[in-house]
């Protein structure tokens, strides 16, 4: 009897053994379920995100005489409270006056001293051009700003009276985003295409309003999970790799975003940051391909249209 009790009681301590073992391995399954389906899709690795920046020094900045520019000119800064903010005016606007915003465009701009920068503003499909057509509203008049045309004019009038062009300085009138937007032309492109023959130069990068709160949650709950600290984005300026496979975003301009604690640019989890993962400030390091555990966004949806 006694040798039966001692049986059953290994039998029941190899079933718990077993359940146990069943039970961890779904809870790390789940885990992983969890951890994946979290991660926005175009949340890319830090190797990707270095080569990006590699590409724009080597490929843009060098090619026009601008190859001095500074690690900390090349961070375009923007609060995380401040694009929440942002984003549900967006969502009230389109629901109050019956505008189908689909997302938001970051329109490339450079300042009076030739500064690159970049502003945001929402856009909504434009079905004849077959792209996201950026707008914004002055004085009750619905004004396109069309990033297909070279440059654009300035209004007779202009006044910011709707908050819907964001730049990191605060909002900005329809002249003031048109002015950016053309020297940025003159300072980036023009100089570019002397020496570069290309059919297509990207002037904005578009992301739904879904990809941006989705992108902006996920740094918020990453930043509690790793004491992180997340306060804001930075922007920068990427410039894709010459291959073909890529098809029309092959050496395309291109921006990405990464976290930022203060103003400084974190590309993981691990809290390191891009400038120390870029070798001699440019250079990526042959680690990391994976996607997980980064914080670097890009695979916008690059505008105007690339030609097909």
């Amino acid at each position: 009897m006694k040798k039966k009790i001692i049986a059953f009681a290994s039998l029941g301590l190899v079933c718990t053994t077993f359940f146990l073992s069943c039970e961890t391995k779904n809870q790390a399954e789940e885990q992983q379920l969890e951890t994946a389906l979290e991660t926005p899709a175009k949340v890319i690795s830090n190797a990707q995100a270095a080569t990006l920046f590699q590409n724009d020094q080597t490929t843009r900045l060098s090619q026009i005489g601008k190859e001095n520019t500074r690690f900390e000119d090349k961070a375009i800064h923007f609060e995380l409270t401040t694009l929440e903010s942002y984003i549900n005016h967006l969502e009230n606007l389109a629901t109050t006056k019956n505008i189908p915003v689909t997302g938001v465009s970051f329109v490339f701009g450079a300042d009076a001293n030739g500064n690159r920068t970049t502003f945001l503003m929402p856009s909504t499909r434009n079905a004849e051009l077959d792209y996201q057509e950026s707008f914004t509203i002055e004085n009750g008049q619905f004004l396109t700003f069309k990033q297909i045309n070279t440059k654009l004019k300035i209004q007779v009038s202009s006044q910011n009276d709707e908050n819907l062009i964001l730049s990191t300085d605060g909002y900005l009138s329809f002249n003031e985003a048109t002015h950016l937007f053309n020297n940025y032309q003159t300072n980036y492109i023009q100089p570019f295409a002397a020496k570069v023959t290309k059919e297509y130069y990207t002037k904005a990068v578009w992301y739904s309003l879904e990809e941006i709160k989705g992108y902006i949650k996920y740094l918020k709950k990453k930043s509690n999970d790793h004491k992180l600290a997340i306060t804001g984005i930075n922007v920068f300026f990427g410039v894709y790799n010459n291959d073909t496979s890529l098809e029309l975003k092959s050496n395309a301009q291109t921006l990405f975003l990464s976290a930022s604690t203060g103003k400084q640019s974190i590309i993981n989890v691990k809290g390191e940051t891009l400038q120390s993962y870029t070798q001699d400030g440019f250079f990526a390091k042959d680690s990391d391909e994976s996607t997980n555990g980064s914080l670097t966004f890009n695979d916008g949806e690059l505008s105007p249209p690339p030609k097909g």
